[in-house]
């Protein structure tokens, strides 16, 4: 079996005879890290509505398979990104034209580094209040106003709540949002941005969960010897083995029962 690279995948030598970009019933971005971030950071163009970007991770593949918001919410999405190193790893076996894994993690840095005072107002859903100040404070140290900058720490079951759900539309609006951060978690964050795009006004929403945790130093990210082999998920399970241990082998078996489908329908022509 031939050796892949750790940071860099060989090329496929067998003939591309697939050369679209779905899986599992969702089409992925085709654009590399650097373009998909230039574009989410342009200022949003009147009437273009909520751009909703997803990051596809094992869990996310599992959880598509019995959640109908969910899938809802990655039918609605602007740009879906291939996150997981198993998900990447499909997409070369299957000769995707996918050019690279993307990762929230990745990506979220990425596009804040390219806000600029004058033309952009972020807003922030986070999952306390230290992760919020920090983005914030990040932010006033590169000339950003602090009025411009907004983040909010939602209740528990807050998605389900229709009246606390108006007031946070009513502080995006009223902040003249232009990006949208969610970093409450996979599927809250997807589900609760889908089900209001109506409302939203024209914004770039990016559901990423701990990568905000990660950009400002409140949880530290795998080392990169864990991510260039694809064990990022089990550098996380080392240090919250109660929360993740059972989540990660129930959802492993799902991914695996949604491969096996999908490789039949790609075998069948779809």
């Amino acid at each position: 079996m031939p050796r892949i690279d750790k940071v860099t995948y060989p090329a496929m030598t067998a003939p591309r005879t697939d050369l679209d970009t779905e899986m599992f019933g969702y089409a992925f971005a085709t654009e590399r890290l650097v373009d998909l971030a230039e574009a989410i950071a342009t200022v949003p163009a009147v009437g273009q509505g909520t751009r909703l970007v997803v990051t596809a991770n094992v869990d996310h593949i599992a959880q598509l398979q019995t959640n109908v918001a969910l899938a809802e919410a990655y039918r609605n999405s602007w740009k879906r990104t291939v996150d997981g190193m198993p998900v990447w790893l499909y997409a070369r076996l299957s000769r995707l034209d996918i050019p690279e894994r993307v990762t929230g993690a990745d990506l979220f840095p990425a596009v804040m580094a390219r806000l600029v005072p004058a033309h952009h107002r972020p807003f922030f859903v986070v999952a306390n209040a230290e992760i919020g100040e920090r983005l914030v404070a990040a932010l006033i140290q590169r000339g950003f106003d602090a009025s411009v900058i907004q983040y909010l720490v939602p209740p528990f079951g807050f998605e389900a709540d229709a009246e606390y759900s108006r007031t946070m539309i009513d502080l995006i609006l009223t902040n003249r949002t232009t990006h949208l951060f969610f970093g409450v978690g996979c599927p809250r964050s997807e589900i609760w941005i889908s089900r209001h795009r109506t409302d939203l006004g024209d914004v770039h929403a990016m559901a990423v969960g701990a990568a905000l945790a990660f950009f400002v130093g409140v949880e530290r990210r795998a080392p990169q010897v864990f991510r260039a082999a694809g064990l990022e998920w089990l550098w996380r399970v080392a240090h919250e083995p109660r929360r993740l241990a059972a989540r990660y082998f129930i959802h492993s078996r799902s991914f695996l029962t949604a491969l096996i489908a999908d490789v039949r329908l790609r075998r069948n022509g779809r």
